[in-house]
């Protein structure tokens, strides 16, 4: 038997770095996907493939205690991690222990903020629960999935395996998750080929929030007002056109206030401005910052955004909302 099961990548679209401290954030699934295909070995032990498509030829296989790299894929290591524990969470929840070859293709750039650690580990769930067959809803996959990160990380919000899971958008505060209704953006996402350090960059603002309490705390309530006022539009009965322009506007003051928190680079600012010289109505960092990725909100100027980020420096993707979480692709008994 051989199941292929897929899970999206994720953007925060408004609240990182607010969200730590109490407040709301929205993040929302994109159509950019890891593919997991799981099948019984006869040799009884966890084997793992993994195969980057935006870059051909290259191939990683590892099995449970030794990894080959037949060349470089970076993050390789964190990978194994994420599928192990994931394969063990499963087989615990079945019961049952067997050999399985897993083999992984992905369109999600690591330690781009972009969730890849979170897809790979639920469409893994996903495709090995269904090959041992284990009925699970999305809902206990995000949490088993949460688990995983919990348990490789030592620490989540379950935003990442939860927006993954169920797909759409997803809004957050404190631990409690709303689905929100589905707005079809044309979106395009900027990756600077670089990753900060998401403990560090918590740690900067954290260190700037004890030093100066009075300048931190009223921009960390504006980005909690901000998010409330993206759920507000995103709810409202706009015309879509509307809609596009205030929540650009919004992307643009939420990115000018994580400026202010001393989480954006000179890289990723070029990508922001240049996109919005492009014709995007909105730009922004998604995630921790310090690197990683921007993305822009660019109703009818799509290929012009693309095209000016990848001229200032950047890897541009373009994508859309993924209204689907996980999906079993393809069952072959």
């Amino acid at each position: 038997m051989r199941v292929l099961a897929s899970a999206p990548a994720k953007i925060i679209l408004f609240g990182e770095h607010s969200v730590v401290y109490g407040k709301p954030a929205i993040a929302a699934a994109i159509d950019l996907r890891t593919y997991v295909k799981a099948e019984f070995n006869e040799n009884g032990r966890i084997r793992i493939e993994a195969k980057d498509i935006r870059t051909p030829g290259l191939t990683v296989s590892f099995t449970e205690d030794q990894i080959y790299f037949e060349t470089d894929y970076g993050k390789a290591a964190e990978v194994l991690s994420y599928v192990r524990e994931a394969i063990n969470l499963v087989m615990e929840e079945a019961g049952k222990q067997k050999g399985i070859t897993v083999s992984i293709t992905s369109q999600i750039p690591v330690g781009a903020g972009l969730g890849s650690s979170a897809a790979v580990a639920v469409a893994t769930i996903g495709a090995v629960s269904r090959l041992l067959g284990l009925e699970l809803s999305k809902k206990e996959i995000a949490k088993l999935g949460h688990k995983v990160e919990l348990l490789v990380q030592g620490a989540s919000s379950g935003i990442d395996p939860t927006v993954s899971a169920v797909g759409g958008f997803l809004y957050y505060q404190k631990g409690s998750f709303e689905s929100l209704p589905v707005v079809e953006l044309p979106i395009v996402v900027g990756y600077t080929g670089s990753s900060g350090s998401t403990k560090e960059l918590v740690a900067k603002v954290r260190k700037n929030y004890e030093e100066m309490p009075e300048i931190i705390e009223p921009i960390l309530n504006s980005m909690g007002r901000l998010v409330e006022k993206a759920r507000e539009v995103i709810l409202a009965e706009y015309d879509k056109e509307i809609k596009f322009q205030l929540l650009g506007r919004l992307m643009n003051i939420n990115h000018g206030l994580l400026d202010a928190l001393g989480v954006s680079t000179k890289s990723l600012s070029d990508l922001v401005y240049a996109s919005r010289e492009a014709g995007a109505l909105g730009a922004k960092i998604t995630g921790a910052g310090g690197g990683g990725c921007m993305y822009a909100l660019a109703p009818g100027k799509q290929t012009e955004v693309a095209t000016a980020i990848k001229i200032a420096g950047g890897v541009p993707m373009i994508t859309k909302i993924s209204r689907e979480g996980l999906r079993i692709e393809e069952v072959e008994e």
